[in-house]
């Protein structure tokens, strides 16, 4: 009966969550009036940002993860999976904590609700990168549970209650998915996956890795504009992303050169830091008001992210067992921390004068706004730095909580990876040789504890 209860552990758990969802949906949700001016709703502009985002989460994420040979199934469609998950559980929550909800017990949904809940797909794809390799499908659901309740809640009280600009997501979203990840990937103390998958990929495998680094190369200005308001502030996030993205490509190739003794460039910084300079921009992508200051910023996020993968990722492994299968720490993760600070900088030293109507949009809480706020340089900039640390603390935090939780044993557990058919496989004919590479390591299992027992006897 327990092995009946276990095998079917993914489909009796995610048929519970799927049923609430359904219950949920149909006694607080409903959708918006279009032509209800009291909300921005603009299909024929925020439907194509949504779409840009929507192929970034769906198909640059699923195939950044595929350069593992063994895991490339699970890179693409467990990606898929907890993608659909999410955007319900994050709509829902969201609608939770609205205004509308606490006065007439039901909310609205349209676009850019959509393209919020994207956004918590991202955290916890960004997560997921991390522990590639490590958990099993009833796991990942779980973590995906977990994670998106925390970053629902902390994402609320940094932008509704701290005011901080955080344009892009980079804060709530790859700060907190890099370091959630990490954090759950210390309690978990797993073999590095790239050495259970035969030292890495193969040629086909790295070619699927940058189909999803093309992707969310050309659609990351869409990821950091898409809720931006008004439209100047848009098109500001826009340019900004744009050149800290192609200043921080160049840089890549060329540390990526200086740092091989043969001057060779390392695919593993093409596939990932290439993409720093849009994460590193994100916080501030409305607020930079000069463009060498965004080129400037794609330099450093790149130059960072090569050393990570270079020189701080080997040292992490060695000295704290801290795998990260994907180096998310070094594309999400410093970057991220980097975009914190400088939303610090560029808070404390622009003029507020520059940005005319738009400061209100970009710092709502500052003197003389709609907010009654009291805010100026100096207070903006030291709230920056508050939302920078609580998204640390409690993606740390809420990390080492779930991974204490999905580490329990009444979960499916991923078998260890010296044992001979590698990860258990979930996917019907992906390996016609699977049962009997099974029944061998059973048997092989069986004989050695039989050896044992003679030993002792």
């Amino acid at each position: 009966m327990w092995s009946v209860l276990h095998r079917r552990q993914f489909a009796i758990i995610a048929g519970l969550m799927q049923t609430v969802f359904i219950v949920l949906f149909a006694k607080y949700v409903k959708y918006i009036d279009p032509l209800d001016d009291s909300r921005r709703v603009y299909s024929g502009t925020d439907y194509p940002l949504f779409q840009d985002v929507h192929l970034m989460i769906f198909v640059g994420f699923g195939f950044l993860m595929a350069f593992l040979k063994r895991y490339g199934f699970s890179a693409v469609s467990v990606n898929l999976l907890l993608s659909a998950f999410v955007i319900q559980f994050a709509m829902l929550l969201r609608g939770f904590m609205t205004v509308a909800f606490q006065e007439t017990g039901l909310f609205s949904i349209g676009i850019p609700e959509m393209i919020s809940a994207e956004s918590s797909c991202a955290a916890v794809l960004i997560t997921m990168g991390v522990l590639l390799g490590r958990l099993t499908p009833v796991q990942f659901l779980l973590l995906a549970f977990f994670e998106t309740g925390i970053n629902v809640l902390v994402e609320h009280y940094v932008f509704n209650y701290l005011h901080v600009n955080d344009s892009g997501r980079s804060l709530s979203v790859h700060t907190f998915g890099a370091y959630f990840g990490l954090a759950a990937a210390c309690v978990g103390h797993k073999k590095n996956v790239m050495e259970m998958d035969e030292h890495g990929g193969i040629h086909h495998s790295d070619l699927f890795s940058m189909i999803g680094t093309l992707l969310l190369w050309v659609f990351f200005p869409s990821f950091n504009a898409a809720i931006q308001e008004p439209e100047d502030a848009r098109h500001r996030a826009i340019m900004n992303t744009y050149l800290a993205m192609a200043s921080g490509t160049v840089t890549t190739f060329m540390i990526s050169s200086c740092v091989d003794t043969l001057g060779r460039f390392n695919m593993i910084h093409i596939q990932s830091s290439t993409l720093a300079g849009g994460v590193a921009i994100g916080s501030s992508a409305n607020a930079v008001l000069h463009p060498y200051h965004a080129v400037i910023v794609g330099v450093i996020a790149a130059l960072l992210s090569v050393i990570g993968h270079a020189w701080i990722s080997p040292r992490l492994e060695r000295t704290f067992h801290l795998f990260d299968t994907c180096g998310v720490h070094n594309l999400h993760g410093m970057p991220g921390i980097l975009a914190g600070l400088l939303s610090i900088g560029f808070a404390y030293f622009y003029e507020p004068e520059s940005y005319g109507k738009t400061l209100y949009h970009i710092y709502p809480y500052w003197i003389g706004g709609e907010l009654h706020g009291d805010r100026e340089n100096v207070s903006q900039a030291q709230y920056q730095a508050l939302g920078l640390l609580t998204i640390l603390v409690t993606a740390v935090i809420g990390g080492l909580l779930t991974g204490c939780i999905l580490k329990i044993k009444v979960w499916n557990q991923v078998d260890d990876p010296d044992f001979p058919h590698g990860e258990m496989n979930y996917y019907a004919q992906s390996d016609v040789n699977f049962l009997s590479k099974y029944k061998h390591a059973q048997e092989q299992e069986r004989l050695r504890e039989r050896e044992q027992m003679q030993e002792i006897y």
